[in-house]
């Protein structure tokens, strides 16, 4: 599906991040799937990428909360950068997320990402050292410095004071790298509608938070969003069904297939429930978490998990690979 996009220079002459333009569609965060034993599964990671394509993905990220990037260690990022941009074989952009514990690690990440192959690289706020605006804007410009790849801001709820749209707009014009933002603060559909103004069309503000209030996001101007992966193709089909104009049938599959189980998967860890939801779709070989992490199944009762399942049978989701769209 082909998209008209607003033309423009973007927010400085050279913005290299505008190389891709805009996406029209669903840019999902792959899981990582592990094995039995807990080593990373790299068979069910080929499968995944192949689920993601096969459900309209216009991108393909790994290294995100979704992927529980902070407990990934180097050696197996390596080896998971190498085989996602294999089996992708760029039939879509791959991005990589690379925010690291540090500015440093950070660093490292993007550099590694942009060498192995990755489209993009998505950085938030390094997660375990504090940054004001003056040092993120000089991550981001010693990231943009070290890379010739397009860069996605990822915002979130604790890094939304210090992201704001006047300094994310800073960060595009004295870098040249910045593709799009997005934006997944506490309050986000203030902060995108905010983004969206401070934009104008310039850059592009990619929706998230799982789904949620993705209709709304829709209405607002979103055209691409950053979800899990454990109900890809009905995600897919609000987004499309909108952005071909058919507002009403957007509406129809958000409120009543997309709602009712996230009603279920947004209560207690959705990290769990989604490896739980890919492994039943026979996605990924098992259910389990990376370490380290007690590996106990999600967390409802057997009363919560049979109306769970219920849902999930009601809303037609229970299609399995390799046919589920």
């Amino acid at each position: 599906m082909t998209k008209p996009r607003l033309e423009s220079e973007g927010v400085s002459k050279d913005n290299g991040g505008r190389r891709y333009g805009d996406f029209h569609g669903m840019m999902p965060i792959m899981a990582t799937p592990v094995t039995k034993d807990f080593q990373v599964d790299l068979e069910s990671q080929r499968r995944h990428v192949e689920y993601c394509i096969q459900c309209g993905a216009v991108a393909i990220g790994h290294f995100a909360y979704a992927s529980e990037f902070q407990k990934i260690s180097d050696a197996d990022r390596t080896r998971l950068l190498e085989v996602v941009t294999d089996q992708v074989k760029g039939r879509v952009p791959f991005f990589a997320g690379v925010t690291g514990k540090t500015a440093a690690d950070t660093l490292r990440y993007a550099k590694e990402a942009s060498e192995k192959g990755a489209d993009l690289i998505m950085s938030s706020l390094p997660y375990a050292e504090p940054t004001d605006q003056a040092q993120t804007l000089a991550m981001f410009k010693e990231m943009a410095a070290s890379v010739d790849t397009p860069i996605i801001i990822q915002d979130t709820p604790t890094t939304a004071k210090v992201l704001t749209p006047e300094l994310v707009r800073q960060i595009a014009q004295e870098t040249g790298k910045i593709h799009s933002i997005k934006a997944e603060s506490d309050d986000f559909l203030s902060k995108t509608s905010d983004l969206m103004k401070e934009f104008q069309g310039t850059m592009q503000v990619i929706g998230g938070a799982g789904g949620k209030h993705m209709i709304h996001l829709l209405h607002l101007g979103v055209t691409s969003f950053m979800t899990g992966t454990e109900a890809l193709e009905l995600h897919a089909a609000v987004v499309e069904d909108y952005l071909d104009g058919n507002e009403k049938k957007a509406a129809d599959i958000y409120f009543e297939r997309v709602l009712p189980y996230l009603m279920f998967y947004s209560e207690s860890n959705w990290l769990r429930n989604l490896k739980m939801m890919l492994h039943m779709r026979g996605i990924i070989d098992t259910p389990n978490m990376c370490q380290p992490e007690d590996d106990s199944p999600p967390a409802h009762g057997p009363i919560v998990m049979k109306e769970y399942l219920w849902t999930l049978d009601r809303i037609g989701w229970n299609k399995t690979w390799p046919n589920i769209p």
